[in-house]
């Protein structure tokens, strides 16, 4: 089985309930990269995770030097992936290393008292705005969407919002 990237979500939550067991289903994915140079370092927190993620779901924890080098040639990452982010800053930072993604959900960036609620449960400041929006101009789809079914909102509407 070759490598395929399914789906690439940011939530600040990574494998929580409900929502991943849905997002894993709808995309067939059967591994999960968690892409995170401060988790990837903490191995007690990187096991709750992994003991987190459904049964025959394989989970990988990887800084984004590490991440960098996943995909290239003689490597033996197999699978339909599910590649997790904590933050913008993270995916940014892999996106910046080399990994190409045809497309980026945001479903769950932290609320703080420096952020606006720009769509369902997900705040943002303006700060991971630009970020976000040179994502997006470097060619990756950026999208908003929270649980599957839920209607898609596309960056370029919630900067409308940032203003």
């Amino acid at each position: 089985m070759a490598v395929e990237i399914v789906h690439a979500r940011i939530d600040y939550r990574l494998i929580h309930g409900q929502v991943i067991t849905k997002w894993l289903k709808q995309c067939g994915a059967n591994r999960i990269i968690i892409i995170d140079d401060a988790l990837s370092k903490d191995t007690f927190l990187g096991q709750v995770y992994k003991m987190a993620a459904p049964t025959g779901v394989q989970v990988d924890i990887v800084s984004v030097k590490q991440a960098a080098n996943l995909w290239t040639p003689n490597k033996t990452v197999r699978g339909k992936i599910f590649i997790l982010f904590k933050s913008v800053n993270m995916a940014k930072e892999a996106i910046d290393a080399g990994l190409k993604l045809s497309e980026l959900q945001i479903g769950g960036l932290e609320n703080t008292a420096t952020r606006k609620v720009v769509h369902v449960g997900i705040s943002m400041d303006k700060e991971d705005g630009e970020k976000l929006k040179v994502i997006q101009d470097g060619g990756t789809r950026v999208f908003f969407q929270t649980i599957p079914g839920e209607e898609v909102e596309e960056l370029d509407e919630i900067l409308k919002k940032m203003d």
